[in-house]
C-alpha cells in the first residue's frame, strides 16, 4: 500500500514523501547476475513496479546495517560524504531518494523524462530515469576542513595538487559504485537499463529543480523489456 507523509517543517517548505515498499531480496548469483548485466536500448513504457523501483534505489544507495540505526550504505563514498544524491524521474513527476526512510521526496510533478535525453526515441518512453547528482555542500565537513587544515599547515604544494584530484575524482568514481549496484539489480531482477551521459547538464539542472551547488554526473534509464514490435513504437 503506498502512503504518503510529511516531513518536520525546516527552513523551506514541508516536503511531501512518498513510502516504497521495503527493497525485495535479489537471489541471483553475483556470477550470473555479473553474466546478465547488459547495456540495452529499448524500453518498454510500462511503469517500473513500487516493489522492483524500491529494491534498485536500495541498491544503489540503501541501508545495509544490521538495523535502522546503522546507518551503513550498500554503495561507498569518499571520505563517508555521501555527496551523490539520487533523483527519480518518472512520468507522474521528479522525486528525490531518501535512502533513510525508503521514500521519494517530492520536487515537482511534471514529467521531464523528455529533458533527461537527446534524439533518442526509445529512451525517451522509458518509465524511469535515474539522474546522479553531485552535491558539493556535502563534501563539507570535519574530515574536508582536517584535510585543508594540513594542507595549509604543511604549505605542500604537491599535497594540495593531490587533494585536488581526489575532490576531482571521488564524485566519479562514487557515482561509477552505483551505476553498477543498479546494473547488476536490473540484470538479477529482468530489467532492461542504460547508464548513459548523452544529456544537457543545464536542461537537466533546470528540470530537477537543482541549485548551483548541485551537478549532474550520469543518467542511468531502466524499463522492462518490451513485449512486441507495438511497444518499440515511439
Amino acid at each position: 500500500m503506498v502512503t504518503f507523509k510529511k516531513k518536520a517543517p525546516g527552513p523551506q517548505n514541508a516536503a511531501l514523501e512518498r513510502s516504497l515498499p521495503e527493497p525485495g531480496r535479489m537471489d541471483a548469483a553475483l556470477t550470473d547476475a555479473l553474466m546478465k548485466r547488459r547495456t540495452a536500448y529499448d524500453f518498454s513504457d510500462e511503469p517500473i513496479s513500487d516493489e522492483h523501483l524500491s529494491t534498485i534505489l536500495w541498491a544503489a544507495d540503501g541501508l545495509n546495517g544490521k538495523t535502522h540505526r546503522d546507518d551503513h550504505r550498500t554503495t561507498p563514498t569518499a571520505l563517508n560524504w555521501r555527496e551523490i544524491e539520487t533523483y527519480v524521474v518518472k512520468a507522474n513527476g521528479v522525486w528525490l531518494w531518501n535512502p533513510l526512510s525508503c521514500s521519494l521526496v517530492f520536487v515537482h510533478d511534471h514529467d521531464r523524462r523528455r529533458d533527461m535525453c537527446l534524439l533518442q526515441p526509445l529512451v525517451r518512453q522509458a518509465p524511469v530515469h535515474l539522474v546522479y547528482v553531485f552535491n558539493k555542500e556535502k563534501t563539507q565537513g570535519f574530515a574536508t576542513d582536517l584535510a585543508h587544515s594540513i594542507v595549509k599547515y604543511t604549505k605542500s604544494e604537491r599535497i594540495a595538487t593531490l587533494a585536488e584530484e581526489v575532490s576531482e575524482r571521488s564524485p566519479l568514481i562514487d557515482t561509477g559504485a552505483k551505476v553498477m549496484a543498479v546494473y547488476l539489480a536490473c540484470a538479477a531482477l529482468g530489467i532492461n537499463c542504460m547508464a548513459r551521459q548523452t544529456f544537457e547538464s543545464a536542461r537537466v539542472s533546470k528540470a530537477l529543480l537543482l541549485k548551483d551547488a548541485q551537478t549532474p554526473i550520469c543518467i542511468q534509464t531502466l524499463g522492462y523489456k518490451p513485449r512486441g514490435i507495438l511497444d518499440l513504437a515511439f
